[in-house]
């Protein structure tokens, strides 16, 4: 079997996560897979040093048309089974390349549509529509939640074109991180072991509920020093959490410290990993923390419940609560046991559900289905 995996390759995030960790684990289980992108960046040099064949053709003019023909050609040559993308770009390019091919064109739905381009009303307005016309036209989309397939239902798709794979996590491998001393003090960030560190690592925009994470700081702080906010990503949002901070006079105990390349040693630095996002489709940040272990918060949207049992392995909030946020930072900083119980659960329920290797062989048996349907 060989498939072609189309994306744009500048992603990141969970989405270049759930593509190189997918594809190393197909390549381990003797399935002929090849990455094809139209740009270069972090993405491209990852999934080339795992070893992952990789041609880029280059789209410089965001969804201009002139590479397509070319990406025609790629695959023409290209002899595949199937052809697999990855997010609004690849969508857009296969919406005008698909009905030239008689093999299944599918793609995995990573977020909600509507709300990717969220942070740009022109964007909003121009790239959401195509992408939503372009979904209807594959032969299957692979929803990373049941959430999301059932969005999918209820907005008018076709139930026998949607199938549900969860992301997937090495958990397994030995993660080799820094001392927490060592990697808060690339940052300036003095360790004291009587401080609890709380953090949360997601790209700095809107849709992350950033805003509500700080609010909880001030809540908290008030009343006790002995907390560490930890902010990893980069974002439009970064100078207005700046100055929150600021005219807060929460400098001393909130940190951002921009993206973070070594994302393990953040977690590993941790105590608590929290997520305040209003939408989500199964985040890896959350997988990330829970293989080191990690006491968990997070907003119970998307694929997030599907993830997390409140109160058994971490906490589930509703989205858009400052107030609730801090309740529950507090409950976990005044009862160690129950932060360590909800690390350990955690990770022994994602080791159990959520691996690398089970991704991949649910990959495999949803592919070997379509074909077989594509026959009929």
């Amino acid at each position: 079997m060989k498939v072609l995996h189309l994306i744009s390759g500048g992603d990141g995030g969970g989405a270049k996560t759930h593509v190189i960790t997918l594809l190393k684990r197909l390549m381990n289980e003797g399935i002929n897979v090849e990455l094809l992108c139209i740009m270069e960046g972090v993405f491209t040099e990852e999934a080339k040093k795992a070893g992952i064949p990789t041609k880029i053709i280059h789209q410089k003019k965001r969804y201009s048309l002139k590479p397509i023909l070319e990406i025609k050609k790629y695959i023409a040559k290209g002899d595949y089974d199937i052809v697999h993308c990855h997010g609004a770009r690849a969508n857009y390019i296969a919406f005008f390349i698909k009905n030239s091919f008689n093999i299944p064109f599918i793609t995995t739905l990573h977020s909600d549509y509507k709300l990717d381009f969220k942070d740009s009303i022109y964007k909003q307005a121009i790239f959401m529509p195509i992408n939503a016309i372009a979904l209807r036209k594959f032969d299957y989309i692979l929803a990373v939640t049941k959430a999301f397939k059932n969005m999918l239902i209820e907005r008018g798709f076709d139930e026998k074109k949607l199938k549900v794979i969860y992301n997937g996590i090495n958990m397994q491998k030995e993660i080799k991180t820094l001392d927490k001393t060592e990697f808060l003090k690339q940052y300036n960030i003095p360790y004291n072991q009587d401080y609890l560190y709380v953090g949360i690592a997601a790209r700095l925009q809107q849709v992350k509920g950033l805003k509500h994470f700080l609010e909880a700081s001030k809540i908290l702080l008030k009343d006790n020093k002995n907390i560490m906010f930890l902010i990893a990503g980069s974002g439009t949002l970064e100078d207005s959490m700046k100055s929150f901070i600021k005219d807060n006079h929460l400098q001393d105990n909130v940190k951002m410290l921009g993206f973070v390349s070594d994302i393990n040693s953040f977690y590993n630095a941790l105590d608590i990993n929290v997520l305040t996002s209003y939408s989500e489709s199964f985040p890896y940040a959350l997988l990330e923390g829970a293989r080191l272990k990690k006491a968990t918060i997070a907003t119970a949207v998307g694929g997030i419940p599907e993830m997390i049992k409140d109160n058994e392995t971490g906490f589930l909030i509703k989205p858009h609560s400052s107030k609730e946020i801090a309740k529950k930072i507090d409950i976990l900083l005044k009862d160690k046991n129950l932060m360590s119980s909800f690390g350990e659960s955690f990770y022994k329920y994602a080791y159990d559900h959520f691996s690398d290797e089970k991704m991949a062989k649910t990959h495999i048996d949803i592919y070997k289905n379509i074909l077989k349907e594509t026959k009929k």
